[in-house]
């Protein structure tokens, strides 16, 4: 990993990033069966976007990570089956990231997050 992976950010970029994150996702889920190579893409970026907004060691990477699950999806589960699994661990990591942003705001001073 490169120096500027690690490299935090102001709060402003953060919540920036994340918010690109976040529309990224749901062009994913508006296009299904959702594409795999895009999908590991997109939380890979994800990932780098944490990173660089709360620092390597972050709680946070790890909350998302586990919600997103280090494994693939179950290998017995039917297609569509899979699918939908994959999809709905898409939208809870898009809801934390939405919950980042939220903390984000109330840290940089706005108290309603707004």
């Amino acid at each position: 990993m490169n120096a500027n992976s690690e490299r935090k950010v102001d709060i402003d970029t953060g919540i920036a990033l994340l918010e690109q994150q976040i529309e990224a996702a749901r062009h994913l889920l508006e296009y299904r069966p959702l594409n795999n190579q895009l999908h590991a893409a997109w939380n890979a970026e994800t990932r780098s976007c944490l990173m660089k907004t709360y620092g390597p060691g972050s709680p946070n990477i790890r909350s998302i990570e586990s919600t997103v699950g280090a494994t693939p999806v179950w290998l017995g589960m039917p297609p569509d089956v899979a699918e939908a699994y994959q999809a709905s661990r898409l939208e809870r990591t898009v809801s934390m990231l939405k919950n980042c942003i939220v903390s984000l705001k109330r840290k940089a001073g706005n108290p309603a997050g707004e």
